[in-house]
């Protein structure tokens, strides 16, 4: 018997806010973010679109996590005549650390006090741009809170998950799996591993022949769903009158592709699972040894095991 990951879930159990409230981190413990730029009016003198009158510009950090709060303004600079020079160069723009893949600049409207996105440099290498942008078509305003999260947390997140489902045999959230047996058993159902079981996509097998067939829901098996937090395994069981077929002497000749998984939201995960991954992460955070109270949860109260062994 061999179960083999074919989609993953797609998000965490865990969110990075959830995890810096629980480590009472701040923003500080992101990616800082960048320092002042220097603007002036583009030289040579250049038509552009930048409205007449004052401006001021600020730089962000993008992560693959987020994004930082704005830096500090630029010194405010004038456009007199855009029809004469309305360009803004802007230099000294501050490159972040490895995990920064962009710079979101943000311009200050004629008269306004709230910076606006005016440009996106796509890279961690330039340290200058052109604006050329008339306040009309500035996109939305810079963001006051830092969103990024250091790559620490990331991985601790994943590490944390991968632990809980090792440790209860569960998968936490929705994800699709392969379950390949050599032959169909002599009873009359197929138990599946990593509850929560949410559906059975299809059963196939290799007929004698060497041909894939497939069986039909309802008529040659049936789904029993198990429900609750800390629920049995699911099951395919064979239809009332019906013989599992005959398949092709080799291995792999089964196979069960089913979704386990409390659900697609994280939200979906019991709250006794969430505060004992939650717990694995401080604990963990701070160079401890995994939380003894959440292997408790995770083995006392969510550990699947086959139903012959379950008490």
């Amino acid at each position: 018997m061999v179960c083999s990951l074919v989609t993953a879930a797609t998000i965490e159990p865990l969110s990075v806010a959830e995890v810096r409230t629980q480590l009472r981190l701040d923003s500080r413990d992101g990616e800082p973010a960048p320092t002042v730029p220097t603007v002036a009016l583009a030289a040579p003198a250049a038509a552009g679109n930048c409205d007449n009158g004052a401006h001021r510009v600020g730089v962000t950090f993008v992560t693959a996590e987020g994004e930082t709060e704005i830096g500090p303004l630029s010194a405010s600079v004038t456009v007199a005549n855009n029809a004469v020079n309305g360009q803004l160069a802007v230099s000294a723009i501050s490159l972040g650390g490895n995990n920064v893949t962009a710079r979101r600049l943000y311009l200050t409207p004629v008269g306004g006090a709230v910076a606006k996105l005016a440009a996106t440099i796509a890279n961690n290498t330039a340290t200058t741009a052109t604006l050329n942008v008339a306040d009309a078509s500035l996109g939305v305003e810079a963001p006051t809170v830092n969103t990024t999260a250091d790559q620490e947390l990331v991985d601790l997140i994943q590490s944390v998950r991968d632990r809980a489902e090792l440790e209860t045999q569960r998968a936490l959230l929705q994800q699709t799996w392969d379950l390949k047996l050599n032959a169909f058993p002599c009873a009359d159902w197929i138990e599946l591993p990593k509850p929560p079981l949410l559906s059975v996509t299809s059963v196939s097998y290799m007929d004698v022949s060497g041909a894939t067939q497939a069986l039909t829901v309802t008529t040659e098996y049936t789904v029993d769903v198990p429900a609750g937090p800390r629920c049995q395994r699911g099951r395919v069981v064979r239809a009332y009158g019906t013989i599992w077929p005959t398949t092709r002497d080799q291995v792999h000749a089964v196979t069960v592709r089913f979704v386990s998984g409390y659900g697609a939201a994280a939200s979906a995960i019991p709250p006794l699972l969430h505060q004992a991954l939650l717990l694995d992460a401080e604990r963990l955070y701070h160079g401890g040894e995994p939380s003894a109270r959440a292997t408790e949860i995770y083995r006392r109260a969510f550990r699947s095991y086959p139903r012959q062994w379950a008490a």
